[in-house]
């Protein structure tokens, strides 16, 4: 019976980590009103492996000041960056494939590292660099001016 209980309570929390909707914000609506209190809950009770405290910053495939990489959707590592799941980040302080819950957004899969992410440049070498990857501009200038830039990011 205890077997039975534990597999439902795991077979629930991979079904909220991979339920698409989670992460996938509405364009109509704000960042910071996505919440579903199914994820919060299971974000508290899992434990994540370690969290610390980052500079959120944002990259885009159209639109200015785009490199050749990020238009083409190709990552570092190979995989093709999809809007609103794949995220920069430093692969010496969160490893690649590695899952992010960041608060407000949800989950994150660390996809991609960039130079300007390795050094910390956004925030001054003070704070670890995750840089969340949108599929426009717009989407991302939307998102750096409606959240905080420093949080507290649970890694998995």
């Amino acid at each position: 019976m205890k077997i039975l209980c534990r597999l439902s309570v795991f077979l629930c929390g991979v079904w909220f980590l991979f339920k698409p909707d989670i992460t996938a914000p509405s364009t109509k609506n704000n960042f910071n009103t996505i919440k579903d209190p199914c994820v919060e809950a299971f974000v508290k009770a899992i434990k994540p492996k370690k969290e610390i405290k980052v500079r959120l910053t944002a990259y885009w495939a159209r639109g200015n000041d785009t490199d050749s990489w990020s238009r083409k959707r190709q990552s570092s590592t190979g995989a093709t960056l999809k809007p609103n799941k794949s995220v920069a980040v430093d692969p010496r302080i969160i490893p690649y494939f590695s899952r992010l819950y960041i608060p407000n957004l949800g989950f994150r899969v660390a996809h991609d590292t960039g130079t300007d992410v390795i050094r910390k440049k956004a925030s001054g070498g003070k704070y670890p660099v995750v840089d969340i990857f949108f599929m426009t501009e717009k989407e991302a200038m939307r998102f750096v001016n409606n959240n905080p830039k420093i949080v507290k990011v649970a890694i998995y």
